[in-house]
């Protein structure tokens, strides 16, 4: 217990930066275009306030630019992803990762890793989720931290590779790159 909590607290100290951007109070597609791009804030205009027009002397207002190479914005990840990921010491691990919506970022895991002992194949887990920006192959990855409050795992990432999909990364925060499953694919 004393292993996960100073993790915990490594973690924290450590990523302090990327969970304070992930809670800024801002919408997540306020927070993914004022990142983009090495941290330039992205030049989108404010909706104009209710009852005003968005044109000015009868022109027509110019659309925000974006970034060359803007990626398509994702929606916060939230439901319930499964899929059987690869596993050094078993035939592979059953996941089944719960992300709530809500603003506290909750989440549930459930593993079962299969061809161990029945007591010792279930993993259950609950915590803390986050998203963050980058890794080091790709400055512009969303990267969902899980941050456990309760169960017997160390903090795991994932990269959003869609709206549908999040992939395991090490525990570096970078891609596994062999060819076995990692995916996990909502339902």
């Amino acid at each position: 217990m004393r292993t996960i909590l100073t993790l915990i607290v490594l973690f924290t100290l450590t990523l302090g930066l990327q969970q304070v951007q992930a809670q800024s109070g801002k919408s997540y597609q306020e927070w993914l275009e004022e990142n983009r791009g090495g941290g330039k804030k992205a030049t989108a205009k404010k909706a104009p306030a209710k009852g005003k027009s968005s044109t000015a002397k009868g022109t027509a207002a110019k659309p925000a630019e974006e970034a060359p190479s803007a990626a398509p914005a994702l929606a916060p990840p939230s439901g319930t992803f499964m899929g059987t990921i690869a596993c050094k010491d078993c035939q592979g691990i059953k996941t089944e990762l719960t992300l709530s919506g809500d603003s506290k970022g909750s989440f549930t895991m459930k593993q079962v890793y299969i061809g161990k002992p029945a007591d010792k194949s279930v993993v259950n887990s609950s915590g803390k989720w986050f998203l963050a920006k980058g890794n080091k192959q790709n400055p512009d990855a969303v990267v969902l931290q899980l941050i456990p409050t309760s169960g017997d795992i160390d903090p795991m990432y994932f990269l959003q590779v869609s709206d549908t999909e999040v992939k395991l990364l090490s525990n570096t925060q970078d891609e596994i790159s062999n060819s076995r499953n990692y995916s996990l694919k909502k339902l």
